[in-house]
């Protein structure tokens, strides 16, 4: 039975503990920290931390391996693994193996982690979409209510092409389970997933992040995060220990089942290994 349905955007987390009134916040950092948060679930994590600060994360670590846990502490500052990290933001540089050695993770990145703490603090669920599992999160979504926000967490708190793409491409969804009332935010991210023609990766590949990203030698995070509907992650905020924590609450690394439309995506593209210049981004960031 088709319902009624609200969509708000929020176009970037510029930060100040307000975002309008919502049942459930999806956050969105397409490139990259959403889409390294749902392949952390992909591969079998069970635990991710998120913090605002490499400093904050480094403490973290400390704090948990204090209780006996042995965390991954993972992250970017203008693209790059911090020092000490032990990986970066780099979706394809997770492995089953890198995973299964770790009970749980630390993360900390530029925009990504600030985003989501800034929707919890609003007391609403909060969950991580990317364009890999945007379908599921927001099943998983209007499980819990039907006004539905959006926080794209943007680039140096300004918009960023293609958070509000993927955005466009939730509410696109949500268009079709019933009557939707949009605000004018949400109506331009419709409007730019429904221009991007059937070259995603290549509409994503415009963006301003996208092209430094490449300039800093993360082609294939692109690539990977440009597949559309792959997982049924859905990574969602919760609380352990006095800290946030995100745990996945459902899914699996297998094509999505559109529930409507019975469709499903594949793409079998080769993942490269992870790489790491320190020297460009410090001039270029």
């Amino acid at each position: 039975m088709a319902g009624h349905y609200e969509a708000d955007l929020v176009f970037a987390n510029i930060g100040g503990g307000w975002l309008p009134s919502a049942d459930v916040w999806i956050v969105v950092d397409v490139l990259r920290a959403t889409t390294v948060i749902a392949r952390w679930f992909e591969l079998g994590g069970t635990e991710l931390y998120p913090v605002k600060t490499p400093d904050e994360a480094r403490e973290l670590v400390k704090e948990l391996k204090g209780r006996g846990s042995s965390p991954l502490l993972m992250g970017e500052v203008n693209g790059i693994p911090p020092e000490g990290f032990d990986t970066g933001n780099s979706p394809i540089a997770l492995t089953y193996e890198i995973v299964r050695g770790h009970y749980c993770g630390v993360m900390s990145t530029t925009n990504g982690t600030g985003a989501l703490l800034e929707a919890e603090m609003t007391g609403c669920p909060v969950i991580a979409a990317c364009l890999r599992n945007y379908s599921a999160c927001l099943d998983y979504a209007l499980t819990l209510g039907n006004r539905i926000g959006i926080l794209c967490s943007g680039r140096k708190k300004r918009p960023s092409w293609e958070d509000a793409t993927c955005a466009g491409g939730i509410i696109d969804e949500l268009s079709r389970r019933g009557e939707l009332l949009m605000t004018d935010s949400a109506r331009i991210a419709l409007s730019l997933w429904r221009n991007r023609g059937t070259d995603l990766e290549g509409y994503i590949r415009q963006s301003e992040h996208a092209r430094y990203l490449e300039q800093i030698g993360y082609t294939e995070d692109i690539a990977f995060a440009c597949e559309s509907d792959m997982s049924t992650v859905v990574p969602a905020l919760s609380h352990s220990g006095g800290h946030v924590v995100i745990q996945a609450v459902s899914g699996s690394a297998r094509p999505y089942q559109h529930k409507e439309l019975g469709m499903t995506e594949k793409t079998g593209k080769k993942l490269d290994p992870f790489e790491e210049l320190l020297s460009y981004t410090r001039k270029k960031a």
